[in-house]
């Protein structure tokens, strides 16, 4: 929205204004009379001047016509903007509910059980049976219902299908989308866009796809190899499309 308007008249020049560069004087007037109301923000609204029509006029009082046309474009975009701060606030409205549920679920160790062994994922085979602590990265992650999410992590030395349940599922998935949202917020949002200009940040519930109709996905959306063939059945996707499509998680069988 506009500042506080200092003046008492704007221009405007279809043939040599801009929106962009503008600023409402006759030197540098708008483009459109709704970018001048724009700019002015509320009524009551200063006298918008256009190019004259007369010979040896340069500039001319808008017609009433234009006017009342202007003003009704200005208009929905301000319902249009009212409308998306709205939808805004209840998006960060849920957000910070669901975080501050997960925030209550509490994941601890089970004192009963023994002490786990910190090992990498290609030693898993030699611990069957024994209760282990891995680390590793989110390779693949498929929601499945409301209580119920499978993740493949890899550490360098392999890849393990975990399953997580109930309490832990609402856990993740919120904060998930809290990270996501607090790298948006930050200064380093701009890298990400640079980086992918694309991006759209995941929603609740992660969507839930199979390995074939994600592969037809990739095709609908025209989304290719760095080499600009389409993804084939069987293939491992890159990292980049991973990150580029959060929001659609692929499965595919991975034995260790």
């Amino acid at each position: 929205m506009a500042t506080e308007l200092t003046k008492g008249e704007l221009y405007v020049s279809d043939k040599c204004g801009s929106d962009q560069d503008g600023d409402g004087t006759d030197q540098k007037p708008f483009k459109t009379p709704l970018q001048a109301l724009m700019f002015a923000g509320k009524e009551p609204f200063p006298s918008i001047y256009v190019e004259s029509q007369k010979e040896g006029e340069r500039w001319a009082v808008i017609s009433k016509t234009q006017m009342k046309n202007a003003k009704k474009a200005f208009n929905r975009e301000q319902t249009k903007c009212d409308s998306k701060e709205k939808k805004e606030a209840e998006d960060t409205e849920r957000r910070e509910k669901n975080l501050e549920e997960a925030k209550k679920i509490n994941i601890e160790n089970d004192p009963s059980l023994p002490e786990p062994d910190t090992v990498k994922i290609r030693l898993l085979e030699t611990k069957r049976g024994q209760r282990v602590k891995v680390f590793g990265w989110v390779h693949r992650l498929r929601r499945q219902g409301k209580n119920l999410m499978f993740i493949v992590l890899r550490d360098g030395t392999g890849f393990l299908q975990c399953v997580l349940s109930d309490k832990l599922v609402r856990r993740l998935e919120d904060l998930v989308c809290d990270v996501v949202d607090r790298v948006l917020k930050s200064p380093a949002a701009q890298l990400l866009y640079d980086i992918n200009p694309n991006f759209k940040p995941p929603k609740r519930p992660f969507k839930r796809m199979n390995y074939t109709d994600a592969i037809e996905w990739l095709r609908e959306h025209d989304i290719k190899k760095d080499d600009g063939s389409y993804y084939e059945f069987g293939e491992v996707t890159t990292e980049h499309v991973r990150i580029s499509n959060a929001h659609i998680t692929l499965r595919m069988r991975l034995s260790l």
